[in-house]
């Protein structure tokens, strides 16, 4: 007799099935996109749980002795040149999931999954998509063994962590880094720089997750300050940009910034343009910000502007103010439901959240970012009000993990939870 040794909570599969029918669009006609063809298709709930099983349980394996990370979504079958159909579908296994992982383990690959004629879910082949692509479709994404994330149209729904099922709530993340990150804009409007700047440093935490070195980024203000926490000499110093000298970033007209609403159909249309010099800019930006994470693989921190700035890597952080001994920081987590917690500092973990920690403590304009080698994401800022140091881990299910479709949830977040 065979019995399943992991059996998903029937209630969550339900209350996820729903919020996947329910959940609404981001994306509006002024964008480009038409709203009745913006949403992707949707499994029975059977087929739902069916698919997260497999994708939790290929998280676990490895092929060749590698662990192997897949991107899963629901599509119907097609013959387009970023397409490969199979003559035959293959039987959705875990097994079979990972084999292919090693060839399409890439952020914007996906095995493609649907339904044969008796219901039974099948591989029928994998697609790629362009860097700045909207995603309409249900994603099912391995982050890491037993860490599975669920997306649909772009927004981060839910995800299986171990033994919990959980939903995702985002705006937990937004509200502890969005204060420091506009507090540092003098600007008349800093709405659309401040989204810009939450969104790319969304972009390197990702992308330093994904070397799998592990890494730690140091975003400062543009003053010296922050040099007195970092001990020297560094080796690796210097500065860059990584950008094109000549590149035109988007720059409001001073007429349109009336009124929310205004700045907010203007940054999403910046977003979904692929054809002008916005478009450009915007490719040169994620690969600034790839370039960026490649250099946090270097043994320690990496320091740069919230405009990307780079003035060095390999940087050793050194502390300015001990902290007390019975000092506890503020956990934060972007789950739904979860509470702050305290924690003690000698209790976070190795060397570089502590070290991350400190600098975030003496540096209190900053924000520290760190990716274990494992892929966990952990955020360190302190807060604006108190003087509390706060700390969101598990920030990896934050991240922007479906290009523009990620970066617009965002926008829309954004115009619920900032101050006009």
């Amino acid at each position: 007799m065979k019995s399943a040794v992991f059996h998903l909570n029937e209630q969550f599969i339900a209350e996820l099935w729903e919020r996947i029918n329910s959940q609404e669009e981001p994306l509006s006609p002024e964008a480009g996109i038409e709203t009745e063809s913006a949403r992707g298709a949707v499994p029975s709930r059977e087929q739902l749980a069916e698919l997260l099983t497999a994708v939790f349980w290929a998280s676990y394996d490895k092929e060749e002795g590698y662990a192997v990370s897949v991107s899963l979504i629901y599509r119907q079958p097609e013959h387009l040149p970023d397409s490969f159909c199979f003559n035959q579908p293959i039987a959705l296994r875990p097994r079979n999931v990972v084999k292919l992982g090693p060839a399409l383990e890439n952020p914007r690959a996906h095995i493609c999954i649907w339904p044969d004629g008796q219901g039974r879910l099948r591989i029928w082949g994998f697609k790629t998509s362009p860097l700045d692509f909207i995603s309409t479709d249900l994603r099912v994404q391995a982050l890491g063994p037993g860490c599975v994330l669920i997306s649909y149209g772009g927004r981060g729904l839910a995800a299986l962590t171990r033994n919990q099922a959980l939903f995702v709530d985002p705006g937990v993340l937004m509200q502890t880094i969005m204060p420091k990150i506009l507090s540092q804009d003098q600007s008349a409007d800093p709405r659309m720089t401040g989204i810009m700047r939450y969104n790319t440093l969304l972009y390197i935490a990702q992308a330093m997750r994904a070397h799998g070195h592990g890494g730690t980024v140091l975003a400062v203000p543009e003053s010296s300050g922050w040099q007195r926490s970092i001990r020297l000499p560094v080796t690796y110093t210097g500065g860059a940009s990584f950008l094109d000298a000549n590149i035109d970033l988007p720059q409001p007209d001073a007429g349109i910034l009336t009124g929310k609403k205004s700045i907010f159909e203007m940054i999403k249309k910046v977003f979904t343009r692929t054809q002008d010099k916005t478009s450009y800019a915007r490719r040169q930006i994620r690969e600034q910000c790839d370039r960026i994470a490649r250099l946090t693989a270097v043994d320690g921190a990496l320091v740069m502007s919230l405009d990307r700035y780079t003035y060095c890597f390999g940087a050793k952080i050194q502390q300015i103010e001990a902290l007390p001994a019975a000092f506890d920081l503020r956990i934060r987590k972007p789950v739904e439901g979860s509470r702050e917690t305290a924690l003690a500092l000698s209790d976070l973990g190795g060397t570089r959240h502590q070290s991350a920690a400190q600098f975030a403590y003496d540096q209190p304009q900053a924000i520290a970012v760190v990716a274990s080698q494992d892929g966990d994401v952990t955020f360190f800022t302190r807060s604006e009000e108190n003087g509390t140091l706060l700390a969101v881990q598990q920030a990896e299910l934050a991240l922007l993990h479906e290009g523009i479709s990620g970066a617009l949830w965002n926008i829309s977040l954004f115009s619920k939870l900032m101050p006009s």
